[in-house]
């Protein structure tokens, strides 16, 4: 009989009884929850790095600080609203492309970006962007901008105070259809995958695997630069970004019609800017009745975003409307 010289018996039996399948279970999940707890740390520096970083100005109307940004110079003031889930990149992108006599204001609705405060109605906001512009001082002359969820506050503030408007870009408007089976399976389209994002993104795997490549969760939405859509994505598998985005589409699912008041800009111009799909599904030929000089223009069905992936095209808009006023006061 042979024996290995640096090994004996002892040592084997101590081994053994290290290495059993109780301790190798015990190991697995200790490395399992080892991955979670990196997962949740990776989640959290992350979602806080992205929140972050926006330079804005701001002004506490009725309990609510408002982040909101004026660019540009110009006679005309624009007021740009967006769309539930709106980003600092809607923003950025008509900035880039508008370059008219008009000074553009951007704000954050509350829960989103630099805006803390009680959650609000689109009425709500509509009078806190009213009593906001008389603390600045400003002519109360506007153009309205506003895009889905936007366009409701933008509608609000028109039937509010219609003398304050001197024309309206509509951006795939949802208030005729408010409460509507169309627009319970738009939310339910545009929410599919947040439970999933949120149960899974609380350790950071929807994240690691759209940063990594693995995955696209984004691919349908279009942008020319990678890092914008990163940018996005990681935006948008956030959590806590996620929750005034489910709250705003909660509001349109439950809330009645906003009718539109036909005759209230009278000449000023309205445009309604929609996809042929969308038009009729959610009755937004509608609103061209708000003035005599209304226009219909129409995007592809597969952009998501107007002012995200279409800039352009509304800054177009925005001059020719600018233009268009210039006559009407011309003729007065």
């Amino acid at each position: 009989m042979s024996f290995f010289p640096e090994s004996n018996s002892v040592e084997r039996h101590q081994f053994r009884k290290i290495i059993n399948k109780k301790n190798i279970i015990r190991l697995f999940l200790l490395g399992v929850a080892l991955l979670f707890l990196l997962g949740y740390l990776y989640e959290e520096t992350q979602a806080r790095n992205i929140q972050g970083g926006q330079d804005l100005s701001r002004i506490t109307i009725n309990q609510v600080s408002y982040g909101y940004e004026v660019a540009g110079k110009g006679k005309y003031t624009v007021i740009v609203d967006r769309m539930a889930g709106e980003t600092y990149q809607q923003r950025e992108a008509l900035k880039a492309k508008f370059s008219g006599n008009a000074r553009l204001f951007f704000y954050d609705r509350p829960g989103y970006g630099a805006s803390t405060g009680p959650e609000k109605t689109p009425k709500e906001i509509a009078e806190d962007l009213h009593f906001m512009f008389r603390k600045f001082g400003w002519p109360m002359s506007f153009i309205l901008v506003g895009e889905e969820y936007g366009s409701l506050v933008m509608q609000e503030y028109l039937h509010l105070y219609p003398e304050e408007v001197i024309g309206a870009i509509f951006i795939q408007p949802m208030g005729e259809s408010l409460g509507s089976g169309e627009v319970h399976r738009y939310a339910d389209r545009k929410s599919a995958s947040f439970f999933s994002r949120e149960m899974l993104g609380t350790f950071g795997i929807p994240r690691l695997l759209q940063n990594s490549g693995l995955l696209d969760f984004f691919e349908e939405v279009r942008f020319e630069e990678p890092e914008a859509k990163a940018a996005y994505a990681n935006l948008w598998l956030s959590k806590d970004f996620l929750k005034p985005v489910k709250k705003e589409l909660t509001t349109m699912v439950e809330s009645q019609p906003l009718p539109v008041k036909p005759g209230l800009l009278g000449e000023n111009p309205v445009y309604l800017v929609t996809s042929n799909r969308n038009q009729t599904m959610f009755k937004q030929e509608e609103y061209l009745a708000y003035s005599s000089d209304a226009q219909v223009f129409t995007v592809a069905d597969s952009v998501q975003d107007v002012l995200l992936e279409r800039p352009q095209d509304i800054s177009s808009l925005l001059n020719d409307m600018i233009k268009k006023i210039v006559r009407l006061e011309n003729r007065k």
